[in-house]
């Protein structure tokens, strides 16, 4: 009725005796692959549902990574693209600078009198005065009266000298009037300025002006060298009620947007003629 087991020692002995012999032979004749194959088969499942924690910690943290990374490349190629914009931005200005000067240096040639280089230091705030500040003054040889031009033509008068900037009063300021010509047929107007633009006035009906005719100073004056470009005629009307035209022009010079001006020395040094 009672059977008797085998003790820990005899089972112990039998399955390390079991072992050595499926080593051996797994090891000598390959004959336990189909065992592995199948066990391998049956938990790889298993396999996979453990290590599947481990595989999306891993994605999701490359991906925090990856993302990290472009966001870094992002501000960096904006930082560049920026930095880029103010080179090229600074690069425009220089060549705009350096093109205002080759047409200073030009029309200083051309006029044939000394002259003094300026900057624009500032504009006043009120719009409806047309004046500019220059960074030369009395210090620098400006006098009240000269007139100042950039690399294209007439830009306006000094009105005004301090001792380290002077007074420009732009030649479309309401006050101003240029003795100027036709360039196309020598007819001497008077152009005056208008604000924002410039006009002849007192000019007959029946004068020879048409629309694109550039105006020229007469030099009559003895202010403006004779033969400095003043202003295009841009309309001309003439009402059969008037006897006067009524001619509207716009200045060639840059008058709103030059930075390079040049003042021209026209008064004689005292002591010459």
């Amino acid at each position: 009725m009672f059977t008797r087991r085998p003790g820990l020692a005899a089972r112990l002995a039998f399955w390390a005796v079991l072992s050595i012999i499926l080593i051996v032979l797994d090891a000598r004749l390959s004959a336990l692959g189909w065992l592995r194959a199948g066990v391998v088969a049956v938990f790889y499942p298993v396999q996979i549902i453990v290590r599947a924690p481990f595989d999306f910690g891993a994605e999701v943290s490359g991906y925090l990574v990856r993302h990290r990374t472009l966001q870094k490349e992002n501000a960096a190629l904006r930082e560049s693209r920026r930095q880029d914009s103010v080179n090229f931005a600074r690069i425009g200005a220089l060549q705009a600078e350096n093109d205002e000067l080759r047409h200073l240096i030009s029309l200083r040639q051309t006029v044939g009198f000394p002259s003094i280089a300026a900057e624009i230091l500032s504009t006043p705030r009120d719009p409806f005065s047309q004046r500019v500040i220059l960074d030369k003054g009395a210090n620098d040889g400006v006098e009240a009266g000269q007139p100042v031009v950039d690399g294209m033509g007439l830009v306006g008068q000094v009105t005004r000298v301090f001792a380290f900037s002077t007074e420009v009063t732009l030649i479309t300021d309401r006050s101003q009037a240029v003795p100027a010509q036709i360039q196309r047929t020598g007819q001497r107007v008077l152009v005056f300025g208008g604000g924002g633009g410039m006009e002849v006035r007192y000019l007959p009906t029946h004068t020879d002006i048409q629309q694109g005719d550039v105006l020229v100073t007469s030099g009559i004056d003895r202010v403006y060298p004779a033969g400095l470009v003043v202003a295009k005629v841009v309309s001309v009307l003439r009402p059969a009620d008037s006897t006067y035209a009524r001619v509207s022009c716009l200045p060639i010079a840059g008058v709103e947007k030059s930075r390079m001006l040049m003042v021209l020395k026209t008064q004689s040094e005292p002591g010459k003629p």
